[in-house]
């Protein structure tokens, strides 16, 4: 098939905004379907990406500060390189490109620019038999995390043009699909390793390493993910350490050419860190699907591995409204708990184990996205014809 490749919208702010869409990536090139990764800030002005690199440290030494900006809508116009964007809708249209995942809002601005160049009808891709932009604006929060409000702020009817894919949704209460990290089956909880994985997203952010000495003095065995190097200066016994390379950045390639997943290593006393990573799916997982649960703030990338590996979330205070609702949903649906609420139960396991059935439950009964894509892309159909209803 000599179709254009799918093309994949990420954003670097968040792994939870990147991660999903390189392993979306792998997974449609399993079944023989090429993509190609973007990455928003690979077209932001040099200088604004230098201060997204700023306002990470920041928000990993001042959670207050992160919350703060999450209320403050931004247009990211302000930050496009649109020299850069001219260059890559003209590279679209000539390889005809018409079928994108979008999982950040700000792509919404340059997808509309894309549509409205080949409507001008300059290109041969854009004549009568070809098909025309055919989008998914795929929501991996249950609730519009700041980009897509701050579009949703300067352009209400944004998604018109475009078809809204919510992996799950907080007004609906529906778990819809769900993004599949690896390919190893699910390990029981009572298989598990007793050990606890503790992170702070992406950007380390939140409350989590308050929680590391109150956790150890219970006696938990923790895998602590840490942001910065030294974190793991001082380890404590039974206490591994973990971190994604400092040195990766999300919109810069690898060394294949093309976006990969970050760099992860345990890191052990005294030894320089191996940093590798997969194609399938990021390190960090492999971690968290022998734990007996997540210690996190309730981000997308951490919903998508609890649902995915089967493993509950312990749930601390959220960054934005968005991972609020995030959290409520989870304990909604009984695949978390708050901290507070377990520290009630005296850090009980078998409420874990029961929160641990639900996911299960809920995995077995729901589509991975990947597959849903497939179902409803017309080209992937060999011709037969699918009516997608905007939802």
């Amino acid at each position: 098939m000599n179709e254009a490749p799918i093309t994949i919208l990420c954003s670097g702010f968040g792994l939870g905004f990147y991660n999903p869409g390189l392993i979306i990536s792998y997974q449609l090139r399993q079944k023989q379907i090429p993509t190609e990764v973007f990455v928003f800030e690979s077209f932001v002005q040099q200088e604004k990406q230098d201060k997204i690199l700023d306002s990470k440290k920041a928000y990993h030494d001042n959670f207050s500060l992160a919350l703060v900006a999450t209320k403050i809508p931004k247009d990211i116009r302000d930050s496009i390189d649109f020299d850069q964007v001219d260059l890559l809708l003209e590279a679209w249209a000539q390889e005809g490109r018409h079928h994108f995942i979008a999982l950040s809002g700000h792509w919404v601005y340059i997808l509309d620019l894309y549509r409205a160049k080949l409507k001008e009808g300059h290109h041969p891709e854009n004549n009568e038999g070809h098909p025309e932009v055919k989008v998914d604006l795929l929501y991996v929060d249950s609730d519009l995390s700041p980009s897509w409000k701050g579009l949703k702020k300067f352009n209400p009817n944004y998604n018109m043009p475009y078809n809204d894919v919510w992996l799950y949704h907080s007004l609906s209460s529906e778990i819809s699909c769900f993004i599949p990290v690896g390919e190893e089956a699910v390990i029981p909880l009572k298989d598990r390793h007793h050990r606890y994985v503790i992170h702070g997203g992406g950007w380390g952010m939140g409350t989590y390493q308050g929680k590391i000495p109150e956790l150890y003095e219970q006696g938990f065995q923790l895998d602590i993910v840490a942001y910065e190097w030294e974190e793991t200066l001082q380890p404590k016994p039974g206490a591994r350490y973990f971190m994604n390379d400092p040195a990766w950045t999300a919109w810069r390639k690898g060394p294949s050419g093309e976006h990969d997943l970050p760099l992860f290593a345990e890191i052990q006393p005294s030894e320089a860190p191996e940093y590798t990573n997969k194609e399938s799916h990021h390190g960090l997982y492999d971690v968290i699907r022998q734990a007996k649960a997540i210690v996190s703030k309730p981000g997308a990338g951490t919903l998508m591995d609890s649902l995915s590996s089967g493993t509950p979330v312990i749930i601390l205070e959220p960054f934005g409204t968005h991972e609020k609702r995030n959290g409520e949903l989870w304990v909604l649906k009984g695949f978390g708990i708050y901290y507070e609420d377990w520290k009630e139960t005296g850090f009980s396991e078998q409420v874990l184990h029961e929160l641990h059935l639900n996911l299960l439950r809920q995995r077995s009964i729901t589509p991975s996205y990947t597959e849903v894509f497939i179902e409803n892309h017309p080209l992937l159909k060999q011709g037969r014809s699918v009516h997608a209803d905007k939802h």
